[in-house]
């Protein structure tokens, strides 16, 4: 039998002539069996950096199932006649009569529900994946979880600090009193153009205006808290000088320090927001609620207590079922459900809003 001379290399999948390789498809490179050992994989999975604030900004109660609505008792007290203290003088005899007035207010509940689809087809390549050792480092259940946990959280911040359906959140009540911070020495109202002690005084307006609202309770009717957007508190972080002297300490700092607040024994603190959630949202904002607004940037002052305000999270998010489906090819659907309260305003008296920072 003739040989064919023109075979130089191991398998019949080489033709000869125009290809030097085994295989009808060619090798990436020469040696192609090291390139599994030289890959060394990171096995930390790279996940989208997001920022949620609301644990920070506003006290979370939870508890008590899928409510249609919230609600919560309020009492307001008085008396009649011409001498409402109750003081008698001699030619005094009127006798005036005490007066209570119960109040209930309502709130809405929101839905929330998300759900995950994992397929037959995919389970099976994860499965023989590990089988053959080339296993990924994580899971199809795990990434999908961590998927809807972040849709969880970032909806408990829309609500906080936009609201949803129209209703009032942290940023946009509209039965909080609103303040414009009057024009500084350069001309501009604008904390990037003001002096430190020019900030200073805006912020202690906006803190006895709480006060003089709550009937001059400090302790409980001052606020304690201060969101502002990133790029005001950008500028409070830079360090200051008073009289031309450099000081080292930054403008924050200072207005923390030497605030009114601080002087009636509240531990007064200022925290940046994002500026989706704020910036624009002062007089002049003309979108409906749950939107950037394009009026003035805002400062919102408010006591961080569920004695004035928190949030209520009836059901956190649960797994509600796990179901066949063939919706999208042979697999399972996953359904996880919750129940989100709108921001409970208990005493709107103790926030206030500062626009044109």
């Amino acid at each position: 039998m003739k040989r064919n001379m023109n075979r130089t290399r191991g398998y019949d999948g080489y033709s000869g002539g125009t290809r030097a390789a085994a295989f009808d498809a060619a090798g990436a490179a020469g040696f192609a069996f090291l390139t599994g050992q030289l890959e060394l994989i990171d096995t930390d999975l790279v996940e989208p950096l997001q920022a949620v604030t609301h644990p920070r900004d506003i006290t979370v109660e939870t508890g008590g199932g899928f409510p249609q609505f919230l609600s919560a008792w309020a009492s307001n007290y008085g008396t009649t006649g011409t001498q409402f203290y109750g003081l008698q003088g001699t030619n005094n005899t009127e006798l005036p009569e005490a007066q209570a007035d119960i109040q209930k207010g309502f709130w809405d509940t929101y839905i929330w529900a998300m759900g995950m689809t994992i397929t037959w087809v995919d389970l099976q390549r994860m499965e023989f994946a590990a089988r053959t050792g080339q296993a990924p480092p994580f899971s199809l259940q795990e990434l999908y979880e961590n998927s809807i946990e972040t849709n969880w959280v970032k909806a408990l911040d829309f609500v906080v600090y936009a609201g949803f359906l129209g209703g009032a959140a942290l940023v946009n009540n509209p039965n909080i009193p609103e303040l414009t911070v009057p024009a500084g020495g350069s001309g501009s109202s604008t904390w990037a153009k003001k002096t430190p002690q020019e900030i200073l005084t805006d912020v202690n307006t906006a803190l006895n205006q709480t006060m003089i609202n709550s009937g001059f309770a400090a302790n409980e009717g001052m606020a304690d808290r201060a969101l502002i957007p990133y790029s005001q508190f950008a500028t409070l972080t830079q360090p200051i000088a008073i009289g031309g002297v450099p000081v080292a300490m930054s403008t924050i700092d200072y207005i923390e320090k030497y605030c009114v607040a601080s002087h009636h024994g509240v531990a007064f603190k200022i925290n940046s927001l994002p500026n989706p959630w704020i910036s624009g949202q002062g007089t002049g904002n003309t979108n409906p609620v749950g939107q950037t607004g394009n009026g003035l940037d805002r400062g919102v002052y408010y006591k961080n207590s569920k004695k004035s305000l928190y949030l209520k999270i009836p059901q956190v998010s649960t797994k509600a079922m796990t179901v066949p489906t063939t919706r999208a090819g042979v697999g399972y659907e996953t359904a996880y459900v919750g129940c989100i309260g709108q921001v409970i305003f208990k005493r709107t008296t103790t926030s206030v809003y500062e626009d044109g920072i």
